[in-house]
């Protein structure tokens, strides 16, 4: 397996960083190492050690470039490389005396043009936010109060059409979870803002971005511990899925429980009206669309 040729802005970039450091022109070096901070360098950067080996006479005696692989260096702990590099230049440096000391470059790609490089420099890492584990049992019993308020609004609402339509919307990535309600006799999924009620109540869960960003575990609703997968997962390897599907299915048994015991009764609503769960991004939807009439009607299965 052949590797790919190394691109010839990055083949520019070190020739020129090369001959900038080895005549010492510091303020050159900052410049191309650093375009859109050609000045002073980046917030924080200290470029003294590479300044040093040059003014005590270390020249450049090899350089080579090679796709770049993050080393296991504990400043990765609490920092990174920004822009994200794609490559590494290995550089040896030497003396009159021939004494020879090595650094490198992280070279990345300048947004400002095209096909043009630039070096990459130490951005600090966040630190990592402790977040709970997500109990879907806890998040039901909130989710079937936030629904049972909207279902007591909407029945004071002087409408005589019949309901067609009750749906759930929610965004893992905003942290929301709608209450959507459609009294046109035409209603089919998929409306969203031509809904005559869309967005009729809303409900903030910023705990749901937060698990999903910090990968904290989830606790379904049998009581089993599900851990966040390298994949963007939650579960084992036999039984995973999306934090999107978990929240989903929660929010469907929730749905059918409060069907079921009466609790959507208060509303007037057609004989075909359905329930429906939808995942903003698209990464849940229930029912399928065949599927429609079977499970999720509002009135419950007598």
């Amino acid at each position: 397996m052949t590797s790919s040729p190394i691109p010839p802005g990055a083949v520019a970039f070190v020739a020129r960083w090369r001959a900038l450091f080895d005549a010492c022109d510091w303020s050159g070096l900052r410049a191309h190492e650093h375009p859109d901070f050609p000045v002073s360098g980046p917030p924080r950067q200290n470029d003294s050690f590479i300044r040093g080996l040059g003014n005590s006479g270390f020249r450049v005696k090899s350089a080579q470039l090679k796709p770049f692989v993050q080393p296991r260096w504990s400043i990765f702990r609490t920092s990174r490389l920004h822009p994200a590099p794609t490559y590494w230049c290995d550089l040896v440096l030497r003396n009159e005396k021939g004494q020879e000391t090595e650094a490198f470059i992280a070279l990345a790609p300048w947004e400002g043009e095209e096909g043009v490089f630039r070096a990459s420099y130490y951005v600090d890492v966040p630190p990592k936010k402790k977040v709970a584990p997500l109990d879907l049992g806890k998040e039901r019993q909130r989710v079937a109060k936030f629904v049972a308020k909207a279902v007591k609004d909407f029945a004071r609402v002087r409408d005589e059409r019949p309901m067609q339509r009750l749906e759930l919307h929610y965004s893992t990535d905003n942290g929301t979870l709608s209450v959507c309600i459609d009294l046109d006799p035409a209603a089919e999924p998929g409306r969203g803002e031509a809904m005559t009620h869309f967005g009729f109540a809303e409900l903030l869960v910023p705990r749901w971005p937060d698990v999903k960003e910090h990968k904290a575990p989830v606790v379904g609703l049998d009581g089993v511990k599900l851990a966040a997968r390298e994949d963007g997962t939650w579960g084992t390897p036999e039984a995973h899925a999306r934090l999107e599907v978990h929240l989903g299915k929660m929010l469907v048994a929730t749905l059918l429980e409060m069907r079921d015991s009466g609790q959507f009764e208060s509303l007037r609503v057609s004989a075909t009206a359905e329930l429906c769960v939808e995942e903003y991004e698209g990464h849940f939807g229930w029912p399928d669309y065949e599927e429609r009439g079977k499970e999720n009607r509002m009135a419950p299965p007598r």
